[in-house]
């Protein structure tokens, strides 16, 4: 009831429809963020602004990612015009076409100026707005997450249930003591992340050679094949056991899974840049719109404080079919609910891949995408399979280890900056760096997977 209050408030008093108003909002945070335009030294023999129909051969351009963070350090929130973009930048009223085309080879490119998602957001940027949608069910608390300094880094937390209520007296202990302690504690020394992925890929190939041995002896009546497994075995369960009381011992969250309100998390990210800085303690708000991401959770039983809104709000990420259908989803029936993060200036999200295709809609403020092909798997040196973090690059972008890992210098990317009203389709398995140039809010949905750059990626270990 709240919701439907607020927006007819909105819808028919403070902002009616009005395209055109909303095109001329989203083009006037263009100018006001300044143009971004091609380095000297990444030029592309194509228009960025004025791309071929169809996407030209080595679409889209790759330069040295050294040469790239040398131009602009990911430390560094302070805009920077001149870039090394390679993605087209269509015009959704004239454009959709050539748009379409691209996304059909499964490439990225950037949509702008489509008018529902400029709606949305002149609406999020509308003074007062969002402290009345994200309050409107007083002090909800949603998903944040704490990280010690500007890095973010996915996780899944393999620790038994004992040694994380362990890890988590530890933290309250000292809290208790008046220490403002966190169970978040960065990303990590990329040497001991280079022992890790080295630890990580012998036990994956004994695993490989242990699974290879079963799957032969079920199958024949070898004794010497039956002894060999059986050996395998043994090493394999030695492994195993290694592992895990290493992964114990060395591995701490990189960052710490909250619930605040989004007031709590305005006090804490809109902040002055004195007290901002890459080693200063950075904080992300999450909302979900579980929408059907599996089986009964349209309720928004996916997660506590679930905002179903979203699918009103984001009216162009709705999973509509037939002629109905969006231009972002690909495969609305595999749409895994809407996903937003709000970050604070100079937030890093660390470079990954996803395994589904993604559209990605920056509604405020700005944020870098750093972006290399799925080609790009072998230079990325990713925390392999297994690994809490796997799928996620183990160098600091912003302090590149080269002795711990030589080949990322051989790593290729391009870069784009989104702003207000910009949607990205990112295809599956493409590499993604982000950073926040202030605070910002992006949202996504994913539309199923393609298997077009499968064999870039098993190749490098998934």
């Amino acid at each position: 009831q709240w919701y439907g209050e607020l927006r007819r408030e909105y819808d028919t008093n403070i902002l009616p429809k009005d395209d055109e108003r909303s095109l001329r909002f989203v083009e006037a945070e263009r100018q006001r963020h300044g143009d971004y335009r091609q380095s000297p030294k990444a030029r592309t023999p194509y228009d960025i602004h004025d791309c071929p129909d169809h996407p030209p051969e080595g679409y889209p351009m790759q330069w040295p990612v050294l040469e790239v963070l040398d131009n602009w350090s990911p430390d560094d929130a302070t805009p920077n015009h001149e870039i090394y973009q390679g993605f087209c930048i269509f015009d959704y009223r004239t454009e959709l076409h050539k748009a379409d085309n691209y996304r059909k080879k499964e490439l990225p490119f950037i949509v702008r100026n489509d008018p529902a998602v400029a709606r949305t957001a002149e609406r999020w940027n509308h003074p007062g707005y969002m402290e009345k949608l994200l309050m409107g069910k007083e002090d909800t608390m949603r998903r944040a997450e704490y990280s010690p300094n500007n890095h973010f880094m996915y996780w899944v937390d393999r620790r038994s249930r004992s040694e994380r209520r362990r890890a988590q007296k530890r933290i309250s202990d000292r809290r208790k003591a008046g220490d403002d302690a966190h169970n978040g504690f960065g990303r990590g020394e990329q040497e001991q992340m280079a022992e890790a992925i080295h630890e990580l890929e012998d036990f994956n190939k004994l695993k490989g050679l242990y699974e290879e041995a079963k799957d032969y002896v079920e199958d024949h009546d070898d004794d010497e094949a039956q002894e060999h497994f059986q050996e395998l075995k043994k090493a394999f369960q030695k492994a195993r056991e290694k592992k895990n009381e290493q992964s114990i011992e060395n591995w701490k969250p990189p960052t710490e899974n909250l619930r605040m309100t989004y007031l709590d998390w305005l006090k804490h990210a809109n902040v002055t840049d004195d007290n901002l800085g890459p080693d200063n303690p950075h904080w992300y708000f999450r909302l979900i719109g579980c929408g059907a991401m599996g089986k009964g959770t349209e309720d928004g039983s996916c997660d506590k404080g679930s905002s179903e809104w979203l699918f009103d709000e984001l009216t162009f990420f709705q999973p509509r079919t037939g002629d109905e259908r969006s231009f972002y989803l690909v495969e609305p029936n595999e749409q895994k609910g809407i996903h937003c993060r709000f970050g604070m200036k100079g937030v890093i999200a660390e470079n990954h891949f996803d395994l589904s295709r993604n559209a990605i809609v920056l509604l405020g403020g700005q944020r870098r995408y750093i972006l290399g092909h799925p080609n790009q798997c072998n230079n990325m040196n990713l925390l392999p399979r297994g690994h809490p973090s796997a799928r996620h690059s183990a160098v600091d972008w912003s302090d590149p280890d080269l002795d711990s890992f030589p080949t990322f210098e051989k790593a290729h990317v391009n870069e784009v900056v989104m702003q207000p009203g910009d949607v990205m389709y990112l295809p599956t398995n493409w590499f993604h760096y982000i950073i926040s140039l202030e605070l910002n809010f992006q949202c996504n949905t994913r539309s199923g997977g393609e298997k077009l750059y499968r064999k870039e990626i098993n190749d490098c270990g998934f």
